[in-house]
């Protein structure tokens, strides 16, 4: 009888343990990366969800419409990588390789920058006239990967460093500068308030987003960039104003913090606004465009249409972990958008304040998509497409919900078999 006992207590273990093992490997099929810590040193406490492939072709061109002589420059972004190597403390936000790259129209050498943000750039010239009046026409390809990145939002004091005052981060990321007024004695006080008694940068960093999204009333109508004090005393902004005061009140907390620009690939809407689309799946896809028509010699001429999605957002950096990305904006329309990003936000430029050829004075966020300098009198139209496929989902498969019903209803089953038969072996 004992023996009995044992064997069905052995197979009803095996059984149980087996069953629990199919649901394990269900779940984290397709995905290597599901809660793995990161593999780039000075980056940890994130997990990384679901990731999108995409294929993205960029077409550019630019046509002379007048008969005089025009001068034209052009300073453009590469879609680049977002890890480690290239974007120090950064997790694999952003896998990028670039397929192919041209320019076309007899222009000047073409020349490769990186700047003290460590984007990169492509810089061309070109004067276009009745000798030389072939269009300029710039082409890329690239296969990126989109991660779905969270990190915790209760990561203790202990696993988080000390932040040091003199390093480059610092130098970069945590000074005051125009739109990020962090000098100004009213925003100081909004953000002592706002951090009041707490310590940990990443509790202060909560505070301050939540602030931010409910304070602030999304106005798409503000325009030309405004910065953190008039957001604050307009009480309104668009994604750049809603990052620029989220920015300006973690610096003044002494937390490093910087602007992000790019793409959002999405279709969707809510209530007449770009909304996140979280169900994209291999074979959809994307299209934009930017036109750009000066018909005229007058230098306010000039007509832009476009239904590309430019967007900002926000990194803060803290010590141990490294860069955390917010998008205060989404967090405002009622997304979870705190320590997290989604495979839906394409990078283009981190940073501020770019110089631009041709121009005398530094540019707060730098043009996404090819946009060149021109000459007040140039008549011209230039037209970018833009093509997204998707070529590849990676993501946390959900438990099927009968499955494990019927695996509970087997595995109760057993059990009262195996405590029946014990009962009656001793009667």
């Amino acid at each position: 009888m004992q023996k009995k006992k044992t064997a069905l207590t052995l197979i009803l273990f095996n059984l149980i343990f087996y069953q629990g093992f199919l649901i394990q490997i269900n779940f984290i099929r397709g995905l290597d990366y599901i809660s793995v810590n990161s593999e780039y040193p000075g980056i940890s406490q994130y997990s990384i969800l679901k990731n999108i492939t995409y294929e993205i072709t960029i077409n550019w061109s630019l046509n002379r419409l007048g008969s005089n002589t025009y001068d034209f420059f052009l300073k453009n972004p590469f879609f680049d990588n977002r890890i480690h190597e290239e974007y120090e403390f950064t997790p694999p936000l952003q896998i990028s390789s670039l397929q192919y790259h041209s320019i076309e129209g007899n222009g000047t050498k073409i020349l490769n920058q990186k700047d003290q943000f460590g984007n990169n750039f492509y810089l061309f010239n070109r004067t276009i006239s009745n000798f030389n009046n072939a269009p300029i026409l710039i082409n890329q390809k690239y296969v990126i990967t989109l991660s779905e990145i969270t990190f915790d939002d209760d990561i203790s004091d202990g696993n988080i460093g000390s932040y040091n005052l003199s390093d480059e981060i610092h130098h970069l990321y945590c000074q005051p500068e125009t739109f990020f007024e962090m000098n100004n004695p009213t925003l100081i006080n909004l953000s002592n308030n706002i951090v009041e008694n707490l310590s940990n940068p990443i509790d202060k960093a909560k505070a301050i987003y939540n602030y931010v999204i409910e304070y602030l009333n999304y106005d798409i109508g503000v325009g030309v960039e405004k910065g953190a004090l008039w957001a604050y005393n307009n009480k309104l902004g668009d994604c750049s104003e809603f990052s620029d005061l989220m920015i300006t009140l973690l610096r003044i907390q002494g937390i490093p913090a910087r602007k992000c620009t790019g793409l959002i690939l999405s279709n969707s809407t809510k209530t007449g606004a770009v909304a996140p689309n979280y169900n994209l799946k291999v074979g959809d896809e994307l299209s934009y465009y930017s036109n750009f028509l000066k018909n005229s010699s007058s230098p306010s001429a000039g007509a832009l249409s476009s239904n590309a999605l430019l967007h900002a957002w926000l990194e803060y950096y803290v010590p141990n972990i490294g860069w955390i990305p917010s998008d205060p904006t989404w967090g405002s329309s009622g997304y979870n958008y705190f320590n997290r990003m989604d495979f839906l936000h394409l990078a283009s430029n981190i940073g501020a304040w770019f110089d631009v050829p041709a121009l005398p004075n530094d540019v707060s966020e730098f043009t996404v998509l090819p946009s060149p300098v021109y000459q007040a009198d140039a008549i011209f139209e230039y037209d970018t497409i833009i093509k997204i496929k998707v070529i590849e989902v990676n993501y946390t498969e959900d438990i099927d919900l009968n499955t494990i019903i019927a695996i509970s209803i087997i595995a109760i089953t057993l059990l009262v078999v195996v405590y029946i038969f014990i009962k009656s072996g001793k009667t």
